[in-house]
C-alpha cells in the first residue's frame, strides 16, 4: 500500500520544484488532480506539461519524478526521458 502522506509530500515538494518553470494553469491543472487523490493522472499530466512544452527539468526535479514512479508503481520511463535536463546549480 502507497503512504498517501508521503506522496502528498512528493507532490508538494515537487510543485515547488518546477513553479519557476510551470505557468499558474499548469500548476492548478496538477494540483487539482492532487486534491483529489488522482496521484498517477496528476504525475502523468505533470511530465506531459514538460514533454509537450519542451520544458526542462533540475535534476531535483527528476529525482522526485523518480520516487513518485516507484512509489505509484507507473512506467514513465520512456516519457520521463524525453524531458530535457537543466545543468545542475540551476533553479
Amino acid at each position: 500500500m502507497v503512504d498517501i502522506t508521503l506522496v502528498d509530500g512528493l507532490f508538494v515538494e515537487l510543485l515547488a520544484a518546477s513553479k519557476p518553470y510551470l505557468t499558474i494553469a499548469e500548476l492548478e491543472e496538477v494540483q487539482e488532480l492532487v486534491n483529489q487523490a488522482e496521484y498517477p493522472v496528476a504525475l502523468e499530466t505533470f511530465v506531459h506539461i514538460f514533454v509537450d512544452g519542451g520544458k526542462s527539468a533540475t535534476q531535483h526535479v527528476f529525482s522526485i519524478i523518480t520516487r513518485l514512479t516507484g512509489m505509484l508503481q507507473m512506467q514513465l520511463d520512456d516519457t520521463i526521458s524525453r524531458i530535457p535536463r537543466l545543468p545542475p546549480g540551476s533553479v
